[in-house]
């Protein structure tokens, strides 16, 4: 006679193996946050050996380019002292260059920064300080830094350099509307 609920003795044993192994396999797959056996096929998944872009070409040395009857004009701004200037320096000088940017006001406004002498370290690109430099002076300020400004020699290349000081000595310091553009 059987109880309700019990197995003759020869399905224990393989009914226990099953339960253990199920276990098993759901507690593999969810202590490691992945796939316990590798059934999916997706790239995120499989290591890297190779870089996965078509290898790059060079130019023949023989190649010359044709543009016509005129070379293309640039579309970066990157030979525009203006545009430099406000990608650069407008923030804390001021788009004028009057020393009343947005990041020097809130400098002075939340941190309570002041320069340490007006007198010759004014961001006032119209001050005497500023105005009694030569060429030479304010490409060392642009390239040296003072106090909070930073450095600009690694930022900005040489001839970006050039043009920021055309813009500064020739439309901001001396209005020259050409000089502006």
């Amino acid at each position: 006679m059987t109880r309700i609920g019990s197995f003759p003795g020869t399905f224990r044993l393989p009914l226990l193996l099953a339960v253990l192994a199920t276990v098993g396999i759901v507690a593999a797959g969810c202590s490691q946050g992945s796939y316990p056996l590798d059934i999916f096929y997706e790239m995120h998944y499989q290591p890297a050996y190779k870089v996965h872009e078509p290898p790059r070409l060079s130019v023949p040395e023989s190649a010359v380019p044709w543009y016509g009857s005129t070379p293309p004009e640039s579309t970066s701004f990157a030979g525009s002292g203006a545009y430099i200037f406000a990608t650069n320096c407008a923030m804390c000088h001021g788009a004028e260059g009057l020393g009343d940017g947005p990041v020097l006001a809130r400098m002075i406004v939340d941190y309570g920064y002041q320069p340490l002498d007006l007198a010759t370290q004014n961001p006032n690109l119209k001050s005497e300080a500023a105005m009694s430099l030569d060429r030479d002076g304010l490409r060392g300020v642009i390239e040296g830094g003072v106090n909070v400004m930073p450095s600009f020699r690694k930022l900005l290349t040489p001839n970006e350099i050039e043009l920021v000081l055309d813009y500064v000595e020739g439309c901001i310091q001396d209005g020259n509307a050409a000089a502006c553009q």
